[in-house]
């Protein structure tokens, strides 16, 4: 290589001095910003703990006064009982405390809900319904007929008084938050934390009591208890043979497992006899629990493949009617079979997913409809009784 060559490649690697020092700046200026964000979002990070560490704080607090209400309460129980019952009130104050925590959360919910219902088309919104019951109709007939019949005994009219009681509710919640901050002594501990549970209990009562209109809760208590009877009788009359099918399988179970079981629980029992007297409803509840699991597995079965034709047929009605409605296709119910055809499809495919799970919701679907299940659950036991 030349010397000449040489001597413009030094010159090629060497910047400037105003290059360099401009590019110095640059570099500060940028660890500056790096580490002026770094700051900000520590300090964003600990402002979040904190205040998450004293909604923490106050939702124990809360727990805590909840169980020394329900202690003081379980002192007017049964003397056998009182034991028990002051055992679960931290388990039922911790159930009150989560459940007041996630109200907004359903309530928000429930109105994006109340949204879509409102605004999806018609079609579409049936072929949905129809999706729903075509593949999940059989784990849960009773609540898809509570549903229909809550709708029919006038739903509409239910929920704006579940809308009353909600307001209500959120009164009594604001006051009870203004009155846990109150420190009248000025002693540094808020007032509700130094009574006992009695005194709490009342003083909670009063409050409830002073900020609720009588009237109001009332209406809507009544009303919303009107409409769940109507829907009772209809799901009792639509599910009689089923009814009757449990209670003719729990008498008939009856003798022999009163035969076999108490023997084995009087014995368990052995050092109470004063719960013995308890072991004819045992076996009762025993016997009323096996029959109601055989009768609505058949009911199941039977429901699965109602509703997986009803609802394969509403899926591909309602697609094809919205699609129609576009001018996407052309579609006519009475002159074309597309729709059975795509209905059938939907309908065995349907009864098939529900066959093969059992009837029950799959894993991960169990956890996001848990609530329906516990609905489902409740709905059997109460219109079996």
């Amino acid at each position: 290589m030349s010397s000449t060559d040489d001597t413009g490649l030094r010159q090629r690697k060497v910047p400037a001095a105003g290059e360099g020092e401009e590019a110095e700046k640059a570099g500060e200026a940028g660890s500056t910003l790096v580490t002026e964000k770094v700051k900000h979002a520590s300090e964003y990070a600990e402002e979040e703990m904190a205040q998450m560490s004293a909604a923490m704080k106050q939702k124990l607090a809360e727990a805590e006064r909840i169980s020394k209400m329900l202690k003081a309460a379980s002192e007017k129980a049964p003397p056998a009982m009182v034991k028990y019952l002051e055992m679960a009130a931290p388990v039922v104050a911790f159930v009150v405390v989560a459940f007041e925590t996630a109200l907004p959360l359903i309530a928000k919910a429930l109105a994006g809900f109340d949204w879509f219902i409102n605004t999806c088309p018609l079609d579409l919104l049936y072929a949905i319904f129809g999706f729903i019951i075509c593949f999940f109709g059989g784990m849960y007939p009773t609540t898809i007929a509570a549903m229909e019949a809550w709708q029919q005994s006038g739903g509409e009219t239910a929920k704006e008084n579940m809308k009353v009681l909600y307001n209500e509710a959120k009164k009594v919640a604001e006051e009870s938050a203004k009155d846990d901050a109150k420190d009248d002594d000025r002693d540094g501990v808020a007032d509700v934390n130094q009574l006992d549970g009695k005194e709490l209990l009342k003083r909670k009562a009063h409050l409830a009591l002073v900020s609720c209109d009588p009237d109001t809760v009332n209406g809507a208590i009544q009303g919303i208890y009107t409409g769940w009877m109507g829907v009772l009788v209809v799901l009792k009359v639509e599910f009689a043979k089923t009814i009757a099918l449990g209670v003719a399988i729990g008498h008939f179970i009856n003798k022999p497992l009163t035969t076999v079981a108490q023997p084995v629980l009087v014995y368990a029992m052995r050092d109470h006899k004063d719960y013995h007297k308890w072991i004819p409803t045992i076996i009762s509840y025993i016997c009323k629990s096996i029959a109601i699991s055989i009768a609505w597995y058949v009911q199941r079965i039977i429901s699965a493949f109602h509703s997986a034709i009803r609802g394969g047929l509403m899926c591909s009605r309602g697609v094809l009617a919205e699609l129609n409605k576009r001018g996407i296709i052309e579609f006519d119910e009475d002159e074309s079979y597309i729709d059975e055809v795509i209905g059938w499809t939907l309908a065995a495919l349907g009864f098939y997913f529900q066959f093969t799970q059992n009837f029950t919701v799959p894993f991960p679907l169990n956890f996001v409809l848990l609530p329906f299940s516990m609905v489902e659950s409740y709905i059997i036991w109460t219109i079996s009784d």
